[in-house]
C-alpha cells in the first residue's frame, strides 16, 4: 500500500530490502513516520505497532484517516486553486496549537477537515513551504496576493496528479461516497483501505523519543529510524537530531534497528551492517543528479548482510 500523497525523503523504493532485515517482529516502531512507506510495506502486521511524527499535520492525517476516512476524502474532494491554496495554508496554519494538544489524547479521532485540506494542498503544492509545522505564520496583508506571496504555484499540469493518480485502489464498498467526484472516489476506496490497514496502529505525535518503548524483548521489537538527514539538520532546525538518534541507535543495538542516512553520517560499530544506495533525482535543470543513501542494520536483523544497492 502507498500514502496518497507525494512525500520528499520517503523510502517506497527500498522496502523490501528494508523488511527483508527487520523480517517479522512483534512489535513495530517508526519515530519519523511520514508517509509510513515502510509500515505500509510490511509483509505481515505486527501485534503492536507505533508510529510518530513532529508534524503535527502529518500525525492528524494519519489519526484522522484511521477513524474517519470518508470524512477526510470529501474534504479532500477539491479543485485546485491558487486562491484557495494561500487561503487554506494560512488557515491550517493557525490550527496548529489546537491540533498538537488535542494529539496528545491517544484516543481523539483526528480532525477530518484539517487532514483532507492538508492531503489537498500536500498533492497541488510544488517544492516545500506546505502546511510546515515550525514555520512561522504566512503573510496574510496584501489583499488578493494569495499563495503568489509565498512564492509558490499550485501543480495543474500532468492531469490526474494528486491523490487518485498515485496507484490503483483495491475495490471496497461504494456506500457512503454520495456525490464524491470522480476523483473523490478514487480517494474514499483508498482511505478506506488505509483506515483497514491502520486499524490496530497507534499514532503519535511528539518528539521522536516519545514512542520508544519496548514491550516485547529485544529481538522480537523493529524500530525504523528515518531522522533528518545531517546534511539538512539546519534546514529543519533539528541540526541535532541525527547525531541523538544514531547514539540511541548504537546503545539500543540489541534490538532489530534500521537507520537511514547519507554515507559516511555514521560508525555504528562492531556487528552493525551498513548498505549503500542511491535513488536519481530530475534537477530543474532537467538533468539527473544522486545523491547517495544508506541504511544501518543492527547485528540482530535478519539476513543482515554487506551489499549494495546501485
Amino acid at each position: 500500500m502507498n500514502a496518497p500523497f507525494p512525500f520528499f525523503g520517503g523510502k517506497r523504493e527500498i522496502t523490501d530490502i528494508i523488511w527483508a532485515r527487520l523480517g517479522s517482529p512483534r512489535q513495530y516502531i517508526e519515530p519519523f513516520c511520514g508517509s509510513a512507506a515502510v509500515l505500509l510495506a510490511a509483509p505481515s502486521p505486527a501485534s503492536l505497532e507505533v508510529v510518530n511524527d513532529l508534524n503535527g499535520f502529518i500525525a492528524n492525517f494519519w489519526r484522522a484517516v484511521k477513524h474517519q476516512p470518508g470524512a477526510v476524502a470529501a474534504e479532500a474532494d477539491y479543485p485546485v486553486s491558487h486562491i484557495d491554496l494561500g487561503a487554506r495554508h494560512v488557515w491550517l496554519m493557525q490550527q496548529r496549537d489546537r491540533i498538537g494538544a488535542e494529539m496528545q489524547d491517544p484516543h481523539w479521532p483526528g480532525d477530518p477537515q484539517v487532514a483532507g485540506w492538508w492531503l489537498w494542498g500536500q498533492c497541488s503544492w510544488i517544492g516545500s513551504g506546505w502546511c510546515e509545522w515550525d514555520r512561522q505564520i504566512p503573510h496574510v496583508s496584501n489583499a488578493g496576493m494569495g499563495v503568489q506571496a509565498l512564492g509558490k504555484i499550485p501543480h495543474v499540469s500532468n492531469a490526474g496528479r494528486g491523490v487518485q493518480a498515485l496507484g490503483q485502489v483495491p475495490h471496497v464498498s461504494d456506500a457512503g461516497m454520495g456525490l464524491l467526484t470522480s476523483a473523490g472516489r478514487v480517494a474514499w476506496k483508498w482511505l478506506h483501505e488505509l483506515a483497514e490497514r491502520l486499524e490496530r496502529v497507534r499514532v503519535v505525535h511528539g518528539e521522536w523519543s516519545r514512542c520508544l518503548n519496548n514491550h516485547y524483548g529485544d529481538t522480537d521489537t523493529a524500530v525504523f529510524l528515518d531522522p533528518p538527514y545531517r546534511e539538512y539538520g539546519a534546514l529543519y532546525g533539528a541540526e541535532a537530531v541525527a547525531d541523538e538518534v544514531a547514539a540511541w541507535a548504537r546503545e539500543h543495538a540489541d534490538l532489530r534497528v534500521c537507520l537511514c542516512g547519507h554515507v559516511g553520517d555514521y560508525e555504528m560499530g562492531d556487528g552493525w551492517v551498513v548498505v549503500p544506495w542511491k535513488r536519481p533525482r530530475l534537477t530543474y535543470s532537467g538533468s539527473n543528479t544522486t545523491d547517495k543513501e544508506a541504511l544501518w542494520f543492527s547485528p540482530p536483523c535478519a539476513g543482515a548482510r554487506q551489499g549494495q544497492l546501485f
